[in-house]
């Protein structure tokens, strides 16, 4: 695995490499926002735990919380 990349699974089982965005812990979880190499326009959420696994985001409001941290991110850099 590349530094700053990770393998997802789609949902037709290809593994796809995601570069990672940032990474940021808030409300005692872990989340990294990845985007598909070419595809910077497009930011998807996740969140991981200690073992590495990966998790949706599917609560609204967690949602946008996470939209508040990418654009305060994207303010600063």
């Amino acid at each position: 695995m590349k530094e700053n990349s990770i393998f997802i699974t789609d949902e037709n089982g290809k593994e796809v490499e995601m570069k990672i965005y940032m990474t940021f812990d808030a409300n005692d979880k872990q989340y990294v926002v990845v985007y598909e190499e070419g595809k910077e326009d497009e930011l998807y959420p996740l969140i991981y735990d200690d073992e590495g696994n990966l998790y949706p985001v599917e609560d609204e409001e967690e949602m946008q919380m996470i939209d508040e941290v990418v654009s305060a991110y994207e303010e600063e850099n």
